[in-house]
Parts: C-alpha cells; structure tokens; sequence
C-alpha cells in the first residue's frame, strides 16, 4: 500500500485538492482510502451521555457505533499515522493532515506565501491549493493546480508515494 498525506491550513483548498486526487486515482483503476485528522481541541465523536460514551466512562477501552449505512470503531486514543496503517488494505492510503508526520510525503496545500512558509519541510514534493491561482513554482517545488492538471499532479503523487511498511 501507497502512503502520502495532504496537508494545510483551513480553507487552502485541501479538501477540494484530495477529493480531485482520489477521483483520478479511482479513474487509473487505484483503491483508496482515506484517514482524517481532526485539529478541534477536545473533538471527539462520541456525545457527552450517550451510549458509547457511557461504555467509554465505565472503562471500555475501545468502543463501536453501527448503524443501517456506517459502522465506527473508536479507539480512547489519538494514533500515529504508523498505528493506523494496519487497519487498512487498498493501493493508496491518503492521510488529510498528520503534517507532523516527517517520514510521509505530502501534497502540501497553501492559500498563500506565509502559510507555505510555515508549513513547507523536507517532506513536501508538491504544492497545491488556493496559492496554485497566482504562482507555479516556489523554492524549486511545482505548484500544480488540482482542477487544471490533477493528470499531472497524480503522475507526481505516482512518483512519490512510499510504501506504508516505510512509514
């Protein structure tokens, strides 16, 4: 399995830039899943008194919600990327955030220059997003407009991804 992550700031196009990855790579006959990482101090998903929760405060230490169209398993713990990996099969796993993840390669999605600035590592091999509307390069790194030319972006991710026994 093929790991990589899309990071960056709220409202920098991350979500619509992963969306139009996983429709490409669907369209080159890929799997995909998908995890993630919610950065809500305190957001959990179950609700204070309900069920799950009341398992949880009596001392369950991993609980699960199922209903007519989903099924959640919760752990009581936030995990590494590295500790998710094992829970699914497909030919790419895409992690939504987990920045501080050095290991993983990432799609690095900005609305502009400080927000590059503050995020942009060693990990990064691309850049996306809302900044792909002004420029197409920064310090030597593509910047690739997802709507435009997602063929080209994910022949980078192709390129790029390591597999998740890397991670």
């Amino acid at each position: 399995m093929k790991v990589f992550s899309v990071i960056g700031f709220t409202n920098s196009g991350k979500t619509s830039t992963l969306i139009e990855i996983i429709k490409e790579l669907v369209k080159r006959g890929k799997t995909v899943h998908t995890v993630k990482a919610i950065h809500i101090d305190g957001f959990s998903i179950e609700s204070e008194g309900k069920d799950s929760w009341l398992h949880r405060e009596a001392g369950a230490t991993r609980t699960a919600t199922r209903s007519n169209v989903e099924t959640t398993i919760m752990y009581q713990k936030a995990m590494s990327a590295k500790e998710l990996i094992p829970f699914f099969d497909a030919d790419y796993l895409i992690l939504e955030g987990f920045s501080s993840e050095k290991k993983v390669p990432k799609v690095l999605c900005s609305k502009n220059l400080d927000d590059l600035e503050k995020l942009l590592d060693d990990s990064v091999f691309v850049i996306s997003g809302v900044i792909s509307n002004e420029i197409n390069e920064y310090q030597g790194i593509r910047i690739i407009n997802s709507h435009d030319s997602i063929s080209e972006l994910v022949d980078l991710v192709e390129r790029n991804v390591i597999n998740s026994s890397s991670v």
